[in-house]
């Protein structure tokens, strides 16, 4: 470790550690496409050794560029995602305008142009915070959204281990309580809908279904699973899986609405009946899930109020100047009792 790295490390001290001028420094933060590959990866490499973050809060108070808030959302390429967005970026734009803030809002994708967009923003001094919710930060050029000198708060996943204070649901205590809710009408076989490997939640609710059936029957190993996504049509094919098996759990447990909804729609017109020839419970709390017929014993995480206490949390560190490292801030999600669930 250098002895500049032992105190806050300024431009100046980057500029000097890695042989260039202080413009130099600065376009490898605002515009590292402007520099070559050789002389961008070297500059960030020293600035992360220096642990150099941007003042871009600063410089905001410099120019007037205070009181905007900008949120990084998911793409809206499924129903319930659109849903969920929308509620989330609902609370905080309520949040932002009781106090005062404005709010820009952009939408991922996978493109390069987007990424560039969004880091442009962070790092460009157009806003005095950030509310992550996605599964991922942002990287383009060896530039990090992390890294961007801006207050941060993550809605809905946890990024703590990243230093970024997080605003989350109970999605693995919530698959405990299901298991435990159909355990206690006597369901003693389980069949797991599961979503995307690289999803946050998914794993986290599988982990919960895994760890209440543990705590409750001993062991996971009879869990049945088939993996679905957040569409509906992966909740219609989950049922086909479902319905060719020779013995079929009579409790299934969903990890997203909009594939229960699938799911659901299914196995009734294969003919069965829900409640009565399989339990099924889900999470997310859709309002389509509870216009079902039955409607769908859900998990509602309520994303309207996260999406506030999100934005509270962030416009707090931002007028406090001192971000709470790490903290996570977990919010129960409530049950819906619906009508899809009943004793075996």
């Amino acid at each position: 470790m250098t002895e500049t790295s032992s105190k806050k490390a300024s431009l100046h001290d980057v500029a000097r550690a890695a042989g260039v001028s202080i413009s130099t420094v600065s376009r490898a933060q605002a515009h590292p496409e402007r520099l070559s590959a050789k002389t961008r990866d070297k500059v960030l490499a020293v600035t992360r050794e220096l642990g150099y973050h941007p003042n871009i809060a600063a410089r905001n108070l410099r120019l007037g560029h205070t009181k905007t808030l900008l949120a990084v959302m998911p793409n809206h390429k499924a129903t319930s995602v659109s849903t969920i967005t929308t509620e989330a970026q609902y609370g905080i734009g309520a949040q932002c305008r009781k106090q005062g803030y404005a709010l820009n809002v952009v939408h991922m994708d996978e493109t390069e142009a987007t990424a560039d967009h969004v880091l442009q923003l962070a790092y460009g001094g157009q806003a005095s915070g950030l509310i992550l919710m996605a599964e991922q930060p942002y990287e383009l050029h060896g530039r990090r959204l992390q890294d961007c000198g801006l207050p941060i708060v993550s809605l809905s996943e946890d990024l703590t281990h990243l230093n970024i204070p997080s605003v989350v649901t109970s999605d693995r205590q919530s698959m405990m309580d299901a298991i435990d809710t159909l355990a206690d009408l006597g369901h003693t076989s389980f069949y797991f809908i599961s979503g995307p490997d690289n999803s946050y939640h998914s794993r986290q609710r599988e982990a919960g279904v895994r760890s209440g059936l543990i705590r409750r029957f001993g062991s996971d190993t009879g869990l049945q699973k088939f993996r679905a996504d957040f569409s509906v049509q992966s909740g219609i094919d989950a049922a086909a899986a479902y319905l060719a098996l020779d013995d079929r759990p009579s409790a299934v447990i969903c990890w997203a609405d909009e594939a229960a909804i699938g799911f659901q729609s299914a196995i009734l017109n294969a003919g069965l009946a829900i409640p009565d020839d399989l339990s099924l419970i889900s999470f997310d709390g859709l309002t389509a899930s509870r216009y079902m017929r039955p409607p769908i014993c859900t998990f509602d995480q309520n994303m309207t109020d996260l999406g506030a206490q999100a934005a509270q949390l962030l416009i707090d560190m931002i007028d406090s100047g001192e971000p709470p490292k790490g903290a996570s801030i977990e919010y129960p999600a409530k049950l819906f009792p619906g009508g899809s669930i009943a004793p075996i």
